[in-house]
């Protein structure tokens, strides 16, 4: 399938972030990518290919969600083992990384889903609006509090930019 390959790693990232389970996230993707197989007739445009994939791996993601009738877990920040920005390590990209992801996962699920594909899969809100199922007014609020809630997070971890 010539439309996958490029848009593959951005794909496999979504399901991960989606399932924060590698074993997970490679089952929910492998499924999307045989319902895409499966579906490829509705695809309206080819440049779509990427916000339309996403929403499978979403519809997958929620449909095995209800088979194993668990809903999504986030990890409490002091179980991902990182340190406090006040630490010596400071200075380190990794340690900065690890704060910034704890801060994101203490985001909502919606408010999470939109931050990441606005900000790290570059998709379009209207893209966006696509892969949520949602309106773009919806889509502009969740990503506009979820970049004030992430400030606010920051900020209380000790980082000030």
């Amino acid at each position: 399938m010539n439309l996958l390959e490029p848009v593959h790693t951005d794909c496999q990232r979504w399901a991960y972030t989606l399932t924060r389970d590698k074993v997970a996230a490679e089952d929910v993707y492998a499924q999307a990518i045989l319902t895409g197989l499966v579906n490829i007739h509705q695809l309206k445009q080819d440049g779509a290919f990427k916000s339309w994939m996403f929403r499978i791996i979403v519809n997958t993601f929620r449909q095995s969600l209800r088979k194993e009738s668990r809903q999504p877990e986030s990890m409490p920040p002091e179980d991902l083992g990182f340190r406090s920005p006040r630490d010596d390590e400071w200075t380190d990209r990794e340690a900065r990384s690890r704060v910034l992801w704890a801060a994101i996962e203490r985001l909502s699920p919606d408010q999470r889903q939109a931050l990441v594909l606005f900000e790290m899969h570059g998709l379009s809100i209207k893209e966006i609006c696509s892969v949520m199922d949602r309106k773009d007014s919806a889509v502009r609020v969740l990503l506009h509090r979820s970049r004030q809630r992430l400030a606010e997070l920051l900020r209380r971890d000790g980082i000030e930019e």
